[in-house]
């Protein structure tokens, strides 16, 4: 048998795969299942549509062409990601990292046409480890808003739709 990597697999063929053996043996089939850094224990169950998000997909604010950053905030760095958005196929925009060493109340940096809200959104996040506010405006300004501080504030996983 050939060995094959996950990155070689398609979606289809690898939904195929686990299909047949989950009909094949539908009491214990595996009670792992391991692909690189994908990790099944128990069950799996796999939709009509399967989408995988490559970190490759994600805008990071700062980089060429893309938003700067405004106001003295900065990239909070290693461990934690740099300050990024994504828009998925559905319309969800989705934020990413942890920045900090701003303005409190002061836009962070701008999202570009097609990633704003239609209008402005109030989105909860963690602040140096308390409660904190992101404001996103319909203009695509991000204002962290009511952080503790601004020793760091957290990106991750804030979403809205976008417009």
């Amino acid at each position: 048998m050939v060995e094959q990597k996950l990155g070689d697999l398609t979606v289809t063929w690898l939904t195929k795969f686990i299909t047949d053996r989950l009909e094949r043996y539908p009491i214990d089939f595996l009670l792992k299942l391991v692909a690189d850094e994908l990790v099944v224990m128990k069950k799996l169950t796999v939709a009509e549509k399967v989408e995988f998000l490559n970190h490759s997909t994600f805008s990071f604010v700062g980089s060429t062409g893309k938003p700067a950053f405004a106001n003295s905030w900065v990239n909070y760095g290693a461990p934690y990601s740099n300050a990024g958005y994504l828009k998925d196929s559905d319309g969800w925009v989705r934020l990413v990292g942890v920045i900090k060493t701003g303005t409190v109340g002061s836009t962070a940096f701008t999202l570009p046409p097609g990633f704003r809200p239609v209008a402005s959104k109030a989105l909860s996040t963690m602040s140096n480890a308390v409660f904190g506010r992101v404001d996103i405006g319909s203009d695509g300004t991000v204002k962290p808003v009511s952080p503790s501080n601004n020793a760091s504030v957290v990106l991750d996983n804030l979403m809205f739709k976008a417009a």
